[in-house]
């Protein structure tokens, strides 16, 4: 097993101009498990693609045969991205053509609720004040009083609770044997999260997760001051700029004390076991070739476009194709 990032470093991860915190899940598990158990080439995670330069885009399409891209950011952080576009005055689109965006609010509008209430009457009256004026400012106050506060490990846990409709629409973003990348502003939280999940699936040694979630801290100190100065932007302490020691074994504590287990939560929010099973021939090694595994139809869409407000919660997904927006 590998110990250091160091050993797993590829210098083709560090020809990006504008992405960062990028990395092959499936290379990173077999790396550090001296053995290739997961196809790789097909599971990217990755911080935020608004930076990308046009080299780093013909690098996603040419060369990893990146096909979808799944945004886990919210509504405020993609009007942030868009401002700072326009300020910045690019001359390359924000999503990249070919591509298939498909956008999940993660945490859901449940878990934003449930962050408002964590508010005193007067902050709560302060926020409704401020988000039609200043939406910053508004998110500043909540980051501050409720996520602050909750911890990254708490943060995790209920955002399993009270987003597992978009967790579970998450997943099955998943169900194509195309390459596609997870990622939210950082790729460090969110799609951690995701990412645990998807390894957990796939039963995937606890220590090689671990290892995953915390490959993020392995960066330059540059890297590590602009996570730091995005935290502070919207009023979280720095803290949340590294990974948690304890996320992963937070999680899996708390799937196993309030489901049983990974597969139990994962019944109740309705990615049963065919799903899982698929999940598993996309991305597990069984003697196919892994070129083969890219090409092949495993029978269910991604997003499907007949899904229901009442399944995905009403705005918190949108498909994105060769930038044009479906709201689902």
């Amino acid at each position: 097993m590998l110990d250091t990032w160091s050993e797993l470093e590829d210098t083709e991860y560090n020809e990006f101009d504008g992405i960062i915190n990028f990395r092959d899940v499936g290379k990173t598990v077999n790396a550090f498990l001296g053995k290739k158990v997961l196809k790789e080439g097909i599971l990217f995670r990755s911080a935020k693609l608004d930076d990308a330069s046009y080299k780093d885009r013909i690098r996603l399409t040419e060369v990893y045969g990146i096909k979808s891209v799944i945004d886990l950011r919210s509504k405020t952080e993609h009007l942030n991205a868009q401002e700072k576009h326009a300020f910045l005055q690019k001359n390359l689109p924000l999503k990249i053509p070919g591509i298939t965006y498909t956008r999940i609010i993660l945490p859901s509008r449940r878990f934003e609720l449930f962050l408002l209430w964590q508010l005193s009457w007067f902050n709560i009256f302060k926020f409704l004040l401020l988000y039609p004026l200043s939406r910053p400012h508004a998110i500043s106050l909540i980051s501050t009083h409720a996520l602050g506060p909750l911890g990254l490990p708490s943060l995790s846990l209920n955002t399993l609770s009270h987003s597992s409709p978009s967790i579970s629409l998450c997943l099955s973003s998943c169900l194509s044997g195309h390459p596609k990348i997870i990622h939210c502003t950082q790729g460090k939280d969110r799609t951690g999260l995701l990412t645990l999940l998807i390894l957990l699936i796939l039963h995937t040694p606890v220590q090689a997760i671990t290892h995953d979630y915390h490959l993020t801290n392995s960066t330059s100190p540059l890297i590590r001051s602009i996570r730091l100065a995005e935290v502070r932007e919207v009023g979280l302490p720095d803290s949340f700029a590294e990974t948690d020691q304890a996320m992963v074994s937070s999680v899996i504590s708390w799937l196993d004390a309030t489901y049983g287990g990974v597969d139990g939560y994962l019944d109740a929010i309705g990615f049963g076991e065919q799903k899982r099973e698929r999940l598993r021939e996309i991305l597990l090694c069984r003697g196919e070739d892994d070129n083969d595994a890219k090409e092949k139809d495993v029978g269910i869409s991604p997003v499907s476009p007949s899904a229901s407000p009442s399944d995905s919660e009403e705005g918190d997904v949108m498909v994105v194709q060769m930038g044009k927006e479906v709201g689902i």
